[in-house]
């Protein structure tokens, strides 16, 4: 009883059980399930009612005898029928099996009461109603012959003597001629019910099988977008049941964002007789989410076409019938096409990045390059040409050193391509050896130091040199240094500092690089490390350099399993801190990558500047 009111409190969802139930069990189209559902309803009350009754009986009359207890479960037999249909689906079967109840129960009240009474005669009025009903030509013979087998069983005629039929059963015999007649006729229109059914039935399969070989969802929808029925099987293969897409259920599947676009679909489909489409993300299951706490739903991308339904037209008067499915929905998964798109258009954005950094690169690399070469020929053809060369010693010594000057910058812009086109190409090869990192600062910075005192730059070291030795590539690890100095020591102007700092990390050695010069733009900081990218890069440019330092620091970094972390603002200097492993060596060759890039935001005014013009302070880790 608990059940049965927790299941169906209201009569609303009574009626959407049965409904469910009359499209669940082998309805091949509206008409069966009608049918259905009319054999559903009126069986079910009758048998709840017995079952509603039976305490009221108890405590009225108390243990009911054996007779009663029959007539009882007799009465269930209409539920048995329903559970029958639902279990199988053959309305034929689960129409005998009522029928011949509603003869048992006749012939057991007739059994009780040593005779006909007008409650057995009602109970087989109903059989032979029923029986009218039911298209088996079986089924009425089976019937007719079992009243009568009833009557002479209960006394109530004698086949020999047909005038000593009793009054009680007179009524009966009367109704039976007319009932039978009525039934006839109705097995004409169920031949016709039948051939329609099978018509209807033969089209829903071939558009069942279309629909399963094109590989679309075919739903009907009813003016407010919920589902009435689901055409194929096409839905099976994403993990989906009927019951997942009927009703309300497949508006609950599609993505929120997009559900305002698929009402407006449908009201437009109902309103235009056009096929109208649009791309909706419908949930086709779920995916454990990283911390296992929930589950994250998994879209995928349907293009769906939708178009209202075409009026059913009446056979006879050629009238068309309003059909209670105004749209039909199919919906084609494009999930890859999707992705594929997405794809493009990346590559091609990266593309046209790839080919705008490439182009600025080839513009600061002839910058680069001419420059050195003018001065190398200029003062090469001086010191070739007796007019014009130097008689001075001195002077001469100053032009040559001008050129060895040019030609090891260029060895160096030349050397930097071919370093960073070997980090790309994944050839670059590491020679780790243990070495003293401090004494590696050092002279990287005695290298340095020349240009800090030529721009007026402060150079810092905040080191001790009783370091445990670092496993590394030297060459590498100081071409990483000398990158980082020679980048602080340029952008850093006259009167600024340049501070160089080693401090040990765990397993790991931090090498911290500060300056504080012009600092760098938060919009410039997510692009650091990028081949051929230079913050605030123009023809007109103040810094010469190719864009392809810190790439190849990140690169070489990279290599060796270790991070770059830079601290920068606008107007508040710069500082570049590397990690990297005490022993590179222990390091898993397919783990080697080119370091992720995270950000960190940090809050901070430039030095002197005015307040509009304050800029976030960002860390990033490259």
């Amino acid at each position: 009883m608990r059940n049965f009111v927790r299941n169906f409190g209201t009569l609303e969802s009574a009626a959407r059980w049965i409904d469910h139930l009359a499209n669940q069990t082998g309805a091949g189209c509206h008409l069966d399930a009608a049918r259905r559902r009319s054999f559903i309803l009126p069986r079910l009350a009758f048998s709840g009612a017995a079952l509603l009754a039976a305490p009221a009986w108890l405590f009225i009359y108390g243990m009911p005898t054996e007779s009663e207890t029959l007539i009882f479960l007799l009465a269930l037999v209409p539920m048995a029928a329903v559970a029958l249909l639902a279990r199988t689906g053959r309305l034929q079967a689960a129409q005998s099996l009522s029928i011949l109840g509603w003869i048992a129960m006749a012939a057991a009240v007739a059994s009780l009461n040593k005779g006909f009474t007008p409650v057995s005669v009602a109970l087989l009025a109903v059989a032979l109603l029923e029986t009218a009903l039911t298209p088996a030509l079986v089924m009425i013979f089976l019937a007719g012959a079992s009243m009568f087998a009833l009557l002479a069983l209960a006394g109530a005629w004698d086949p020999v003597d047909p005038g000593s039929l009793s009054l009680s059963a007179a009524p009966l015999l009367l109704t039976a001629p007319p009932l039978l007649y009525a039934a006839s006729l109705r097995m004409c229109g169920a031949r016709a019910d039948n051939r329609q059914s099978h018509v209807q039935s033969t089209d829903a399969r071939d558009l069942r099988l279309l629909t399963n070989a094109i590989g679309d969802i075919v739903l009907h929808l009813d003016r407010s977008g919920a589902v009435d029925s689901v055409i194929g099987d096409t839905h099976r293969t994403y993990g989906l049941d009927r019951r997942d897409l009927i009703g309300r259920g497949f508006f609950q599947r599609v993505h929120i964002a997009d559900r305002p676009a698929f009402l407006k679909l449908v009201s437009d489909a109902v309103e235009d007789s056009a096929p109208l489409n649009d791309v909706l993300r419908v949930q086709v299951g779920t995916t454990p989410s990283a911390s296992g706490d929930y589950a994250e739903p998994i879209f995928n991308y349907f293009d769906a076409r939708m178009c209202r339904a075409q009026p059913a037209v009446n056979e006879i008067t050629g009238d068309a019938i309003e059909t209670f499915l105004p749209v039909v929905c199919i919906l084609r998964d494009v999930t890859a096409q999707k992705h594929a798109d997405e794809a493009i258009t990346a590559a091609r954005a990266e593309s046209e990045r790839a080919a705008a950094m490439k182009t600025r690169f080839l513009a600061n690399v002839s910058h680069e390059l001419r420059t050195p070469l003018n001065a190398i020929i200029g003062f090469s053809e001086m010191l070739a040409n007796p007019s014009v060369a130097p008689s001075d010693p001195d002077k001469q010594r100053e032009y040559a050193e001008i050129i060895a000057n040019s030609g090891n910058h260029l060895l160096e812009v030349v050397n930097t391509i071919l370093d960073m086109s070997k980090i790309e190409a994944g050839s670059m090869q590491l020679y780790p050896e243990p070495f003293a990192l401090p004494a590696l600062i050092d002279q990287c910075c005695d290298m340095v130091q020349l240009k800090a005192d030529q721009g007026g730059v402060k150079l810092l070291r905040d080191y001790r040199h009783d370091m445990e030795e670092l496993v590394a590539d030297r060459r590498a690890c100081k071409q990483i240094l000398l990158n980082l100095l020679s980048n602080a020591v340029k952008f850093t102007p006259a009167g600024g500092k340049v501070s160089v700092r080693v401090a040990p990390e765990g397993n790991l050695l931090a090498v911290t690089v500060a300056d504080t010069g012009i600092g760098i733009a938060a919009p410039d900081l997510t692009r650091l490390g990028d081949p051929f990218f230079q913050a605030s890069a123009t023809h007109d440019r103040a810094y010469e350099g190719t864009g392809l330092g810190l790439s190849v620091v990140r690169g070489l970094v990279g290599l060796h399993g270790g991070t770059i972390t830079v601290e920068s603002a606008v107007k508040r200097g710069a500082s570049f801190t590397v990690r990297l492993p005490l022993d590179c060596r222990s390091l898993d060759a397919r783990a080697i990558a080119p370091a992720k890039i995270e950000t960190i935001p940090r809050h901070g005014a430039a030095i002197g500047a005015d307040i509009r013009h304050e800029e976030e302070m960002v860390k990033k880790i490259a």
